[in-house]
């Protein structure tokens, strides 16, 4: 304000001073700023919560959204209980009230069986494993039937190779694979089928004797091997044996043939001889002697015939080197008869 005295009066001397126009503006304009401050501050506030109620909203929005790939398939549970089931493609789900329980393949699936002892039914030690071959059916059995359904199947298949080998003998075990892997693939199935589990094959992968026995079967096979090789090498020279008799037994035959066909052609040509030389010996002989007939002349001419092998045979034995003794016809009458032959056969000839 102005100047007073101390009795409150004006100051003769000093006038108030009026305020100019510059100041009167910068008052305004300060005056408006500060009126105006609290709604400033009102509308940050305003701004600040519609953002991060939009910024809320689309993080609730992106974490409703499920996408499930082809061959997969998912479960959601509303408030810890099963609700529906979440096929491939795009899929959405209440944030804090519903959550996916389980996401899994519906293709087929390859389970690897650890390998197992076992004991056949002969008492021979082995480890067997096993690969399995499945596919989920029903995922809602698969999740809620049984708390871990490839546990589940590993150990079903276990007991159930144990079960299968401890049935059949160590031979068995190696040439019915097929049945066996059969028999496990039907029992699997029954008890799976529950859990919303379809196998498809069980193979058995490996069947592991024990070392005595992997020397015992060797020497099993060794022996094996020795008793064929004999037997082979029986039935050869049993063959070998048998080519030859029969290769005697043709020879003899063939043989005989010859000496008969031989035989057959001496008769013949013996049996010429004595109807030439009985020929000529009933040509050479006086009238009387022709009326007889030729069985005489046939007679003498056998003799004729013997004589002179006889000959032949003295002349044969004389030629040899060796001591001998010749023996001769004795009485002159022979010897007659066989020159008179003789000569008449070569006064015929």
């Amino acid at each position: 304000g102005r100047a007073v005295s101390r009795t409150g009066q004006p100051h003769p001397t000093q006038q108030p001073k009026v305020p100019t126009a510059r100041q009167m503006h910068t008052s305004a304009t300060l005056f408006s700023l500060v009126a105006l401050l609290p709604l400033g501050a009102a509308s940050g506030v305003a701004w600040e919560l519609s953002a991060g109620a939009a910024a809320a909203a689309v993080m609730l929005a992106v974490s409703s959204v499920r996408i499930i790939s082809t061959g997969e398939e998912a479960l959601v549970e509303r408030l810890g209980r099963f609700e529906r089931r979440l096929h491939p493609g795009l899929s959405f789900v209440i944030p804090g009230i519903e959550r996916v329980s389980i996401y899994a393949s519906i293709r087929e699936q390859v389970l690897d069986v650890p390998p197992q002892p076992c004991i056949t039914s002969d008492n021979a030690p082995l480890s067997a494993d096993a690969v399995v071959f499945f596919r989920i059916k029903d995922l809602a059995r698969a999740r809620y039937a049984v708390d871990d359904f490839r546990a589940c199947v590993t150990n079903l298949v276990l007991t159930q190779l144990r079960s299968e080998i401890g049935q059949l003998t160590l031979d068995q075990t190696f040439a019915a694979r097929e049945r066996l892997n059969q028999k496990l693939l039907e029992e699997a199935n029954a008890v799976a089928a529950g859990w919303g589990i379809d196998v498809t094959r069980i193979e058995v992968r490996d069947i592991h004797p024990s070392p005595e026995i992997v020397s015992s079967m060797e020497m099993q096979m060794a022996a094996e091997r020795k008793k064929r090789a004999a037997i082979l090498q029986s039935e050869g020279e049993k063959a070998a044996l048998i080519n030859a008799a029969e290769g005697r037994r043709e020879a003899t035959v063939l043989g005989a043939r010859g000496e008969q066909e031989r035989l057959q052609m001496e008769a013949r040509g013996l049996a010429d001889s004595l109807d030439r030389i009985a020929a000529s010996l009933e040509g050479g002989a006086s009238g009387g002697a022709a009326a007889d007939g030729g069985a005489a002349a046939r007679r003498d001419a056998a003799r004729l015939l013997l004589h002179r092998q006889h000959v032949a045979a003295l002349a044969s034995v004389a030629g040899s080197s060796n001591a001998k003794v010749l023996l001769f016809p004795t009485h002159a009458k022979q010897l007659a008869n066989a020159a008179v032959l003789g000569d008449a056969v070569a006064g015929n000839a």
